[in-house]
């Protein structure tokens, strides 16, 4: 699931859905192998009652975590292309780094 329609969806239930939609959620994210999204949202429903505060604050926690991870690996590619084209001869590899160089 992309984080897009993840958030929408834990908007969705905290207006106007219950414990059982939130568990729903958990079980397709766990099948889609997001695991640690799952568990964020899994915290949300205690006892079988659904705290809508706490599902909006998970999914803006998810949202934070995804942004940081996205700078974070964007900055690790402009390193790594940096360093490709400080040392490399010109060859295909480092034309294309030139090339990707100018999009990161």
């Amino acid at each position: 699931m992309d984080l897009a329609t993840l958030l929408e969806e834990t908007e969705l239930i905290a207006g106007a859905g219950d414990a059982d939609d939130a568990l729903d959620l958990v079980k397709r994210l766990i099948r889609s192998e997001q695991v640690a999204w799952a568990c964020e949202i899994r915290r949300s429903v205690t006892k079988g009652q659904l705290d809508a505060e706490r599902l909006i604050a998970a999914g803006e926690k998810i949202r934070r975590e995804a942004i940081a991870h996205r700078e974070q690996a964007r900055r690790d590619l402009m390193a790594a292309t940096r360093a490709l084209l400080r040392g490399g001869e010109d060859n295909i590899i480092t034309r294309g780094a030139r090339e990707l160089a100018r999009f990161i």
